[in-house]
């Protein structure tokens, strides 16, 4: 019952752009039901932004927020992980992905929160036997930052991938979407 609450969690999964809607392309949505997370090693999982030469993502400038609810009690817990640069190349997906103006910025969750991650996962497989519905959210939240002399009234094009692990290759999770830098009280 968890995995499939979950999965259908993961479907959804809710990816985060600050004041964005985000669209998963349909060829993506078997991958993304596939995934399994009692079996996903979430340490493993590379985020992927694409994202105008303009702007750049300093050091917390990407989250991945993981939320498991349990109907039993109504409890809910959440984790915040801050995702930090990999230093390696850019696979071939990626490099296929690449545009002139557009720099693509590889993440992760930084190692030292392998224990805080491995404590997550092991709350989530307790409550595979528990009694009652559970849901699990994944959303990923980015928060670029405009350089200096950029263009501070274009609106960014940005898009994500997923890379469920380091033996997989990474995934289409939201096409190239235009992100507005407007707030809803007029302040950019």
């Amino acid at each position: 019952m968890f995995a499939i609450i979950a999965r259908i969690f993961v479907i959804g999964a809710g990816v985060f752009l600050p004041m964005a809607c985000a669209s998963v392309p349909v060829t993506s949505l078997p991958k993304l039901a596939a995934l399994d997370p009692t079996t996903m090693d979430a340490s493993q999982v590379e985020v992927a932004v694409r994202a105008p030469d303009d702007y750049d993502l300093p050091e917390d400038a990407a989250t991945l927020v993981l939320s498991v609810w349990q109907e039993e009690g109504n409890k809910t817990r959440e984790e915040l992980f801050h995702l930090v640069p990999v230093p390696d190349a850019p696979t071939r997906f990626l490099n296929k992905r690449a545009k002139a103006g557009f720099m693509i910025h590889r993440l992760h969750i930084h190692p030292k929160d392998a224990p805080r991650m491995d404590d997550f996962r092991a709350h989530m497989l307790s409550l595979k036997e528990a009694p009652g519905q559970k849901s699990l959210s994944v959303s990923v939240t980015t928060r670029p930052c405009l350089k200096p002399g950029a263009n501070p009234f274009k609106d960014p094009r940005v898009a994500i991938y997923l890379r469920p692990a380091q033996d997989e290759e990474y995934f289409t999770l939201v096409k190239e979407r235009k992100v507005s830098i407007e707030m809803p009280d007029g302040d950019a």
